[in-house]
């Protein structure tokens, strides 16, 4: 089985106990990193929720990331895990994915449900960025957030104009 990760999925190490094997650069298509989905607890509370990295629909679209093989035997495990760490508002879809090597998989992807109270993809970037400088939930600043995941996209030579818009705009 695969998963395809975008975020802080492709850095952690989540996969290692699960004995999963990393591709870097894969590439989901038709889709865009967004800051899009409001965090009420991690990145910001319900009276100050921060913007969380999601999935936007773009024709066009272009997302370099990772993906990950685990042993079909893990899939329940991997399964359970993605649905706990992403919490109730993403699903995960199997999506084409295109690696490195030329070959298309098909992985399991959180993408985020543009139905549910916790998109904010229809609220304008300046709002959203004004909306992550302030924010602040238990794990930290919001700004802080989108700064680490910035600086790790760079690091890993993942260029992302969107996410440098977004990291503009907030530290502005």
């Amino acid at each position: 089985m695969w998963v395809f990760g975008y975020g802080s999925l492709m850095w952690d190490g989540w996969e290692q106990p699960l004995g999963g094997l990393r591709i870097d650069g894969a590439v989901l298509t038709g889709f865009r990193r967004s800051f899009n989905k409001q965090s009420v607890t991690n990145w910001g509370t319900s009276n100050g929720p921060g913007p969380t990295l999601g999935l936007e629909p773009r024709q066009a679209g272009k997302c370099i990331g990772t993906a990950f093989s685990f042993p079909d035997k893990t899939r329940t495990a991997v399964v359970n895990l993605l649905t706990r760490r992403e919490g109730p508002s993403f699903a995960l879809i199997e999506l084409p994915v295109l690696l490195p090597d030329g070959r298309e998989i098909i992985a399991l992807t959180p993408v985020n449900d543009r139905s549910k109270s916790t998109y904010i993809g229809n609220v304008s970037l300046k709002k959203r960025a004004a909306m992550a400088k302030t924010a602040r939930g238990n794990k930290g600043a919001c700004a802080d957030y989108i700064r680490n995941i910035y600086k790790k996209l760079d690091s890993l030579g993942i260029p992302d104009s969107d996410v440098e818009e977004f990291w503009t705009l907030v530290r502005s």
